[in-house]
């Protein structure tokens, strides 16, 4: 791909910080950079200089050159390591926008690497999920991906399937040559191998896909029953507002928890109850909506509940009935009683107070969500992946509807090409400009 444009964009987070890169790809790169550094900048050396434009320096910090082909995007390459303020940012955006470059879309740079070759589409997927990976099994599998990994095993039934659609091929020009039993042999032996693997790849895929998600947890429960002091010690700060007061909670107040390593966000909302404060009404609403998407739903009971009825969950969940549901029995540092769970639903007791049962708590969460800290997937998996996989699958198994002979090779053709085809946009390799806009228009600016 050759482009005549030089893009640029902060490749850190926004904000302050102690650094800051700025990122040039592009023809006008080094040009751009020799004016403000006033300094000639060799391949892969750091050298220190200024950001200085009309006799005005902005900022020091090094500047380093990569040259074409050999940067992230192919291209011509420059960055520049400065201080992080968001004005010392803004200002040198300002000015290499004023030199020719203009700033970058979400994914651009990503974009570039993949359509100048230097990654494939599964690699610059793995990009954005490192970045937002929920769990340190989710970091391996996105370097796994982004090593090559998972485009490596597809690719490795592409090149099986263009051999068999070869010797189809061979015999459809020379249609008056038999089909021979030991070449029936071998080409079934083939398509039942290539069958096989695609089994494989189609279930590290959905064991990958479960790693690309976090789990989302409600908190339900009457006013006091608990809610916001067992988010408070699972975050192990004040993040929810604890008085005795019933009604306190009013909007909804989320945590992002890792346990073991892995990401689950809790959620804690406003009681149920009956109420006239429209206020408290409207955070009731949200706790209602909240649970419709929840991964799972925990019902809280303090020491006013001893027995727990399918009715009692019934009135804290309503409809929400497709929804898995956990029953935690809270405060039991004060309990006089034993609760009685006469539901099918599971039932924990712990103490946000002096911690009893929350370690086990929070096994029990892994357990039930189906979330491993050991998966072995080798790699992340997107919706996108699995969808294509299943159809590369479909039409393989298609090729058993139709017995090798000279009448059905066009047929068994097509099958094999839709099948190299469904594989070939997992990579890239055959895929549509619509998909790639949908798929780098999700990345962070700069990347």
């Amino acid at each position: 791909m050759i482009v005549s444009d030089t893009i640029v964009a902060p490749a850190t987070a926004p904000g302050r910080s102690a650094i800051s890169i700025i990122r040039l790809s592009g023809p006008l790169s080094l040009h751009i950079a020799k004016i403000l550094c006033g300094k000639t900048l060799k391949p892969r050396i750091a050298t220190f200089g200024s950001v200085t434009f009309n006799t005005e320096t902005i900022d020091t910090g090094i500047w380093i050159y990569f040259a074409t082909p050999h940067s992230f995007t192919g291209e011509e390459t420059v960055e520049f390591q400065g201080h992080g303020g968001p004005v010392v940012v803004q200002a040198i955006l300002r000015i290499t926008t004023e030199l020719g470059a203009r700033l970058a879309d979400p994914g651009e740079f990503s974009q570039r690497a993949f359509l100048n070759g230097k990654i494939d589409l599964t690699q610059a997927e793995a990009i954005s999920d490192l970045i937002n990976a929920s769990s340190l099994s989710a970091v391996k599998a996105a370097n796994n991906s982004l090593k090559g990994e998972f485009a490596k095993s597809i690719n490795a039934i592409v090149t099986e399937l263009v051999v068999l659609r070869t010797q189809i091929e061979a015999h459809i020009d020379f249609p008056d040559e038999d089909i021979e039993l030991k070449d029936t042999e071998a080409f079934s032996a083939a398509l039942n191998h290539i069958r096989s693997e695609l089994n494989k790849l189609l279930t590290s895929a959905h064991d990958g896909a479960k790693l690309n998600q976090s789990a989302e947890i409600v908190l339900i429960g009457e006013p006091n029953a608990g809610k916001s002091s067992l988010l408070n010690s699972l975050a192990k700060e004040p993040l929810a507002i604890v008085t005795d007061i019933p009604g306190t909670t009013r909007d909804l107040v989320g945590y992002d928890l890792l346990i073991d390593g892995l990401e689950i966000r809790i959620t804690d909302t406003a009681g149920i109850r009956s109420t006239n404060d429209i206020i408290e009404t409207e955070g009731i609403n949200r706790a209602i909506k909240a649970m419709v998407t929840a991964d799972l739903v925990l019902c809280l009971f303090d020491e006013r509940h001893h027995l727990i009825t399918d009715d009692t969950i019934q009135t804290l969940i309503g409809n929400n009935t497709n929804t898995p549901v956990g029953l935690l029995s809270t405060k039991v540092d004060i309990k006089q009683k034993p609760v009685k769970n006469h539901t099918t639903y599971p039932l924990l007791e712990i103490s946000a107070k002096t911690g009893e049962g929350l370690a086990e708590f929070q096994s029990w969460l892994l357990e039930k969500l189906n979330l491993t800290t050991h998966c072995e997937t080798p790699y992340l998996a997107r919706e996108r992946h699995i969808k294509h996989l299943a159809l590369a699958k479909t039409y393989i198994d298609a090729t058993n509807q139709h017995k090798l002979s000279t009448e059905a090779l066009d047929l068994i053709a097509e099958d094999l090409r839709l099948t190299q085809n469904a594989l070939s946009e997992i990579t890239g390799a055959f895929t549509s400009d619509d998909l790639l806009t949908s798929i780098f228009s999700t990345f962070c600016i700069g990347k």
